[in-house]
């Protein structure tokens, strides 16, 4: 795990990944086992919840706002509209 958040964060290809953290191909294979069983959507998903609680809210937003700064600097944006 430690290998495969390192990679996220420094960019760095999978096969320039430091010797420290084993051969390349086994980070990548359980990188890559894990994203197809969905462990990492559970990480992300299962502490939100708690922690929006804790903060006093409630578990999910009501409703999303976005301004028209962010509209306009966004590179998905359709210039033809």
């Amino acid at each position: 795990m430690d290998a495969i958040l390192y990679t996220g964060m420094t960019g760095y290809q999978w096969r320039l990944l430091p010797r420290e953290f084993g051969p390349w191909q086994t980070v990548y294979y359980y990188f890559r086992k894990w994203k197809l069983e969905g462990v990492f959507d559970d990480i992300m998903d299962t502490p939100h919840p708690l922690v929006r609680r804790l903060a006093g809210r409630e578990e999910s937003p009501d409703m999303g706002i976005i301004d028209s700064r962010s509209v306009k600097t966004s590179h998905y944006a359709d210039p033809s509209c």
